[in-house]
């Protein structure tokens, strides 16, 4: 049993040795979401960064919410916040290299035929829910972390990392192009933050549990629906079937409603019983 423990906690040093790599380059990554390489001054970079604080509309509930969860199921509130640095700094980074490299590839093999609202759009899809998906594994394998309210928690935290950071770098994108777009960048970002990637990647951690902790195979499949059920939803939303009104509002309840029936469950032992209609 020595040995085993030994073996164990060699891997979770080892784990942690990569979490801190790819911590380390995603904040050098990310670097370029806040400074540009044009000559401004530093009024402008405060005009930016202040458009920074129309984010605090969601950011803020989230967090009484994240406080709630921490209470009623005795996580830490400071792991929670790692997770959500971890999220901002990793699959947030990661992600923005991957698909500006696809969109670059296929438009270099395909040319015109190549269609970004399609194609780009499901691989962003795919990509950005696998990397939030891989960092949430990373964190709950280092904290030994097993319920489906832990997976959650850890899942809707590091999901509004990866949202806060992408929000920041379309803010400054446009910020630093012409001042006078940070705040409609900001506005417009927010109107999409109710079933963004807080949810996706919540839902998702759902998935992850069922197919990690219930070990049956029933469960292991429903596991896979949840996780492909984001992805879809995730790359219809940036399709152009999310840019229609109607859509654009089922596809936030189609993702957010299976949310709110988890988190109005207050069964403790057995919170995943609502998405196991089979039982």
């Amino acid at each position: 049993m020595n040995k085993i423990n030994q073996n164990g906690e060699r891997k979770r040093l080892f784990m942690s040795g990569v979490l801190i790599l790819l911590l380390t380059l995603g904040m050098v990554i990310d670097e370029g979401d806040y400074v540009t390489h044009k000559q401004i001054s530093t009024t402008v970079y405060l005009q930016v960064y202040s458009a920074f604080l129309v984010l605090l509309v969601y950011i803020v509930p989230f967090f009484f919410l994240i406080k709630r969860l921490c209470r009623k199921y005795r996580l830490s509130g400071f792991v929670l916040m790692i997770a959500v640095a971890c999220g901002a700094l990793i699959p947030a980074a990661f992600a923005g290299e991957i698909n500006d490299s696809f969109t670059s590839l296929m438009r270099h093999l395909m040319g015109r035929a190549y269609s970004d609202a399609w194609l780009g759009s499901l691989e962003t899809g795919v990509v950005e829910e696998l990397l939030k998906l891989l960092t949430v594994s990373l964190l709950v394998y280092l904290l030994r972390w097993k319920s489906a309210s832990e997976y959650l928690s850890i899942g809707m935290s590091v999901g509004l990392g990866f949202q806060i950071e992408e929000d920041i770098s379309y803010i400054t994108e446009s910020g630093f192009k012409h001042v006078s777009g940070a705040f409609p960048a900001a506005f417009d970002r927010l109107l999409g933050a109710l079933g963004s990637h807080w949810a996706y990647t919540g839902l998702a951690a759902i998935g992850l549990y069922l197919i990690f902790q219930t070990h049956r195979d029933h469960h292991m499949r429903r596991g896979m629906f949840w996780i492909v059920y984001v992805m879809v939803n995730h790359f219809l939303y940036d399709s152009p079937i999310g840019d229609v009104n109607l859509f654009f509002a089922l596809l936030n309840v189609a993702l957010i409603l299976p949310l709110i029936v988890f988190l109005r469950d207050d069964d403790k032992k057995d919170p995943m019983r609502l998405l196991r209609k089979d039982e």
